[in-house]
């Protein structure tokens, strides 16, 4: 066999494969799509509006807002001042102070008049021993717990083990939630027993500002650079993780806004201390441990719960999280291979784990393997034009459509802006997201995943 046919027998396998790959993705596209709507409906109609219960009368649940932060000086404070104008009526702040080398502790003493207090040792989920704490003295909800720099994971596990609530509600130290957050979010709990972990979207907050806990945009349009950031937080947490909470085949919630189960973290030991990814991997875990004690539960998102957070406004930064974000979930799924094929749920192991294996974890290598392919088949004049310009533009298309689909069914978010005007921006962004923007990020993601190939790590 001649070079030129067995060439001409690679090039035919690859196209088989990549129109398999493309066919599967679209279909599961337009059944998350399909089964977003259905949760939505049945988040509204078929359960307890929050407006409806009397949480000041009744004994509420408390929550523990836990808020690891390391070297967050110059947004703690903001961060903490959203926190406290919840309304709710039975909740504390836990703030860990994760080693933190500039004035994050002497900021939030500054502004919230902390006194030192002595702790008292709950449960074993850290082996880090606190170096002090303390607790405000105009805020009575509010404790700082400081600690040696062990990273995000522990620094949880720590806030976890000092807290007194009943559910633990996990939010980054640059993250703001609305004054309505967990009353939105306990009420699920209330509607659903068995769920351990529910989850909100993720907004980006570059563009907006917060004033006594109302999301005003800025006049001027995002940029291009946070536009795309923003299309991929609508598509991702709050249009495709909702979609798959209907067929409770959620693998992932954003690590920025989680509210667990207390004792369903403590069962399983809590975050794992040297997971990269702990928003993936704490929620494998939980599935992996109650499917193998055959325990019922439930693991949710909901979109009209936002938590804003700043993005990465380089490519620098937005590098930097994309390699983490690779190498932790390579990391994570790694840890978590037994959910595969799992005979105890054939949704979780047959179809939801393999997907975000296959299709997500894998996408880069392919969309690398398909450039490749490109670059041989036109060296070798084994191109087709036609068929390449089609299938340009049939993914094109499929892209298009569900960014423009996101922003569609995301009431919650759209309504955040200004005008119509930057509204169509938007989708414009999500029309040229496609185009440059996602080779990059596939670039960046291969690079996380040469590095956990060869076991390099990563810095945060």
């Amino acid at each position: 066999m001649d070079i030129t046919a067995l060439s001409s027998q690679v090039v035919r396998f690859m196209e088989y494969f990549f129109h398999a790959h493309l066919l599967i993705a679209l279909a599961t596209y337009i059944v998350v799509a399909a089964l977003l709507r259905k949760h939505l409906h049945h988040l509204r109609y078929r359960s307890i509006s929050h407006e409806k219960v009397p949480f000041e009368k009744l004994n509420a649940p408390k929550i523990s807002v836990i808020i690891p932060a390391h070297n967050e000086a110059l947004g703690i404070v903001e961060s903490v001042n959203a926190a406290l104008s919840i309304d709710y009526p039975n909740y504390e702040i836990v703030v860990i102070d994760d080693g933190s080398s500039d004035q994050t502790l002497e900021t939030l003493k500054e502004h919230f008049q902390l006194a030192e207090y002595s702790l008292t040792h709950c449960t074993n989920l850290s082996k880090s021993i606190p170096l002090s704490a303390f607790s405000s003295t105009t805020y009575p909800r509010l404790r700082v717990i400081q600690k040696t720099h062990t990273g995000k994971a522990d620094s949880l596990n720590v806030g976890i083990q000092y807290s007194s609530g009943e559910y633990i509600c996990c939010i980054d130290s640059d993250s703001i939630i609305t004054p309505d957050a967990l009353r939105k979010l306990i009420i699920q709990f209330i509607n659903e027993p068995t769920l351990v972990a529910l989850g909100g979207a993720i907004a980006p907050s570059n563009e907006i500002v917060i004033k006594n806990g109302e999301v005003r945009r800025k006049r001027n349009s995002q940029s291009i650079f946070v536009g795309v950031q923003i299309i991929e937080y609508l598509r991702s947490f709050t249009s495709w993780r909702t979609g798959w909470s209907y067929l409770d085949g959620l693998l992932i919630i954003g690590g920025a806004l989680t509210i667990f189960n207390k004792e369903a973290l403590i069962r399983i030991g809590g975050y794992r201390s040297e997971a990269y990814c702990e928003d993936l991997e704490i929620i494998l875990s939980l599935h992996e441990y109650h499917l193998k004690n055959n325990l019922p539960y439930k693991i949710w998102t909901v979109p009209d719960v936002i938590c804003w957070t700043r993005v990465p406004k380089d490519k620098v930064g937005l590098k930097k999280q994309r390699i983490r974000w690779m190498w932790g979930a390579l990391q994570s799924l790694s840890w978590h291979k037994k959910l595969m094929f799992n005979r105890k749920s054939l949704l979780i192991g047959w179809f939801s784990f393999p997907h975000i294996v296959f299709i997500e974890a894998f996408a880069p290598v392919i969309e690398l393997l398909g450039i490749v392919s490109l670059w041989v088949c036109i060296v070798l004049g084994l191109l087709s034009y036609t068929s390449f310009f089609i299938y340009g533009l049939l993914i094109y298309a499929i892209s298009g459509f569900y960014s423009w689909y996101a922003i569609a069914v995301n009431d919650s978010y759209i309504s955040s802006f200004n005008s119509l005007q930057q509204i169509l921006r938007l989708g414009a962004i999500g029309l040229i997201e496609p185009i440059g923007y996602r080779q990059r990020d596939a670039y960046w993601r291969m690079i996380g995943w040469w590095r956990w190939l060869r076991g390099k790590p990563i810095s945060w």
